[in-house]
Parts: structure tokens; C-alpha cells; sequence
């Protein structure tokens, strides 16, 4: 699993490559604390390159949401494969994050809301 970061305007993008479960959400979770702590108020997780993401992943993204929006700030996912997108869907996820086809897609949703 790898984690890589870049910015685009004030988005802070955040792309994973790998796997999402028990094993790597560790990391992910320090990122995304981290990112959070630094006041980065528009947060952008490409999921392009995850083939699987498992509860303790979702429970990862759930918690970084809640704090995100606690600092009044929010977070964007983008990308989703097949099998990714099935479990947001089985789960309620979909409902829960603002999801969209691509990076530039979720941007001009940050955009939108400003």
C-alpha cells in the first residue's frame, strides 16, 4: 500500500494505491489525522488504485469524516472501483460521503460549495 500527495488550488489531494484493511489503514489513518491537524479544510481521497477496502477501512474514512466536519471542513472521494463502489453502496457509504467519477468532477464540487 502507498499513499501519495499533491495539491490543486486549495484541495488537498490524497491518492492510495493498494489495499484498504486491517493491515494498512494504520497509515492511512495517520495521513488522513495528519492532514486534518494542518487545517487542510477541502480533503480529496482518490481511490483509483484500491482493489478492496475492508470495515477497518471504512471505519478510517468514517472517523476522518466526522473530525473533518467537526473543524467544519469536508472530505470528497473520487474514483471508486467496481468492487469498492459495491461496498459503499451495500453499506450505506454512498449516502454518507459526497462521491464522484474523477479528481476534476469532485473539485468542481469543492468549488461549487465555496
Amino acid at each position: 500500500m502507498q499513499i501519495s500527495t499533491k495539491s490543486k488550488d486549495d484541495v488537498y489531494i490524497i491518492e492510495i494505491f493498494g489495499r484498504m484493511d486491517s493491515i494498512s489503514s494504520k497509515e492511512i489513518e495517520a495521513k488522513l489525522n495528519d492532514v486534518i491537524e494542518h487545517n487542510k479544510k477541502k480533503i480529496l481521497i482518490d481511490l483509483a488504485a484500491v482493489d478492496y477496502i475492508s470495515s477497518v477501512g471504512l471505519r478510517v474514512l468514517l472517523a476522518a469524516l466526522k473530525k473533518q466536519k467537526e473543524r467544519e471542513g469536508s472530505i470528497k472521494l473520487a474514483s471508486l472501483q467496481p468492487f469498492v463502489r459495491d461496498i459503499f453502496r451495500m453499506t450505506g457509504f454512498d449516502r454518507i460521503f459526497s462521491i464522484s467519477l474523477d479528481q476534476e468532477e469532485a473539485i468542481d464540487k469543492f468549488n461549487a460549495q465555496a
